[in-house]
């Protein structure tokens, strides 16, 4: 046929043709039309074109063909309208793209269309809207202010409709800007700089960057950004937290912690200077009390004028104690304690503490049992400290521990070289929620947790404070009813060889 002749250039085309009628019957297809829709020649020439269109699409398209048949143009994009679709020999569909051309030949005018599969390029479309309309989403409903930067020019391309909330400005009026135009102009020069430097890192953190609204409010900000590649293009994607609150927050903070600080120190000055007060009268008393009690000058006379004496000294000296405590914990307060550091004997030291509360232990029926482990029995520390703190910690478990328990104080080297003085007793033990804050002075706590066998309270707090000086740390363990150890663990460093 002279259809054929004419049309034979087009079996060279990549995209299937297919051309038909006046009365719609196929009367060419190429080699690409053969593959695409696995029809033979023999099966499809002289066919209504229907046979490559779905059913439901065959109405539509007739209608789409007739129009253009009507009109005058001689050639029609058919992919200007969405649904095309094409039918194969086994009755699978295919999303398809059309154009439509009419061609003069001697029998006659034909249409020719040239057809195109694009189910891929549609699945990657849709995959695209998906992902495009994911990443809106996630734009819209994030919190912080997100504006996506050209990483080359530095200009705005898209933001969220926080940004807008963060800049005081319409979304449009920040596309095109600079990065740098959002700050204050004293920022700019050094963020500009840090947008660059980390774009090279491939990440940007500014944890104290400020912007400028477009009212022109200055606004703290916290700044994470990182570059990415979208549609082939180098973008810096940045979010934008505003941390006004957070800043008012950390600045309360801080001026609490000052006020705090501030009556801490007041508190112990005053303390201090009372308590000097106090011990000079207290002198005196304890010395004329002393006078009496002995007799020095002559009887008393009647003798309970000499036991009366003696317990005011005793009453004395046990309020001078109290006044001691209250002074240790000033000065430790206040940063005033000064170590005289030498190489102290452990053993002797412990030794010593028990000599001392002997006869308290032996009155309460109380068994002491000492134990110093190889390599802690040396420690380059504060003499006096370290005893004071030993007899804080006896005193503490006798005062606690009923007629018959015991009291076992050890030292030991830990594995990481650190040296543990441990004070361990069969007492009462300490109620969980009272464990946290026995070493507290003037706590309530600690001294609920005293009241009952008499003191301060004020001894664990001491300790703890002596031991921390030490570059060392104070831990306590305790359970009600099966009693209580506390630990004194000095640094490695402070650690000698023991004596051969």
């Amino acid at each position: 046929m002279q259809f054929g002749a004419d049309l034979t250039l087009f079996n060279g085309l990549e995209e299937a043709a297919v051309a038909v009628d006046a009365e719609g019957c196929i009367v060419f297809v190429n080699a690409a039309a053969e593959r695409m829709f696995g029809y033979p020649p023999a099966e499809i020439l002289g066919h209504d074109l229907d046979i490559l269109v779905p059913e439901r699409r065959r109405m539509d398209h007739r209608r789409h063909v007739d129009a253009f048949r009507a009109s005058p143009a001689r050639s029609r994009m058919m992919s200007e309208r969405r649904g095309i679709e094409g039918r194969r020999r086994d009755g699978s569909v295919f999303d398809a793209e059309a154009s439509i051309s009419r061609i003069t030949t001697a029998e006659g005018d034909i249409l020719l269309a040239l057809v195109r599969d694009v189910t891929e390029r549609r699945a990657r479309e849709a995959r695209l809207l998906s992902s495009e309309q994911k990443h809106r989403a996630i734009l819209e409903t994030c919190t912080d202010a997100i504006l996506l930067a050209d990483a080359e020019s530095g200009r705005i391309v898209e933001v969220n409709a926080q940004a807008a909330v963060l800049f005081g400005c319409d979304p449009a009026d920040l596309l095109g800007r600079h990065q740098s135009e959002l700050h204050p102009a004293a920022d700019r020069k050094r963020l500009t700089r840090t947008f660059r430097e980390h774009i090279e890192r491939q990440r940007i953190m500014v944890p104290d960057a400020t912007i400028q609204r477009d009212d022109g409010k200055v606004v703290p900000v916290e700044i994470a950004a990182k570059p990415t590649r979208i549609a082939g293009v180098l973008t810096v994607v940045g979010f934008f937290r505003d941390v006004t609150h957070r800043e008012e927050r950390e600045r309360a903070l801080i001026e609490a912690r000052e006020a705090a600080l501030a009556a801490t120190h007041s508190k112990s000055t005053f303390l201090a200077n009372v308590s000097h007060e106090l011990r000079t009268p207290l002198n005196a008393i304890i010395g004329l009390s002393e006078m009496i009690g002995g007799e020095y000058l002559g009887p008393a006379g009647h003798p309970k004028y000499v036991e009366y004496a003696r317990d005011i000294r005793d009453s004395g000296n046990h309020l001078r104690d109290i006044i001691d405590d209250i002074l240790d914990v000033s000065r430790l307060e206040m940063g005033k304690v000064v170590l005289h550091e030498t190489e102290i004997d452990l053993e002797e030291t412990v030794a010593q503490g028990c000599r001392t509360l002997h006869r308290i232990m032996e009155e309460n029926r109380l068994v002491c049992r000492c134990r110093l482990g190889p390599g802690a029995r040396r420690l380059y520390a504060d003499q006096r400290s370290v005893r004071q703190m030993l007899l804080n910690l006896l005193s503490n478990a006798i005062k606690h521990t009923p007629p018959g328990g015991s009291v076992e104080i050890a030292a030991e080297r830990l594995p990481g070289g650190e040296i543990a003085l441990r004070v361990t007793d069969t007492g009462r033990g300490i109620d969980p929620e009272r464990l946290a804050d026995v070493a507290t002075p003037f706590n309530g706590g600690a001294d609920r947790t005293v009241s009952a066998a008499g003191g301060t309270g004020l001894g664990l707090a001491i300790t703890k404070g002596l031991v921390e000086r030490h570059g060392g740390r104070f831990e306590i363990a305790s359970r009600p009813g099966t009693g209580t150890t506390v630990r004194l663990i000095f640094p490695a460093e402070r650690g000698r060889p023991d004596a051969t």
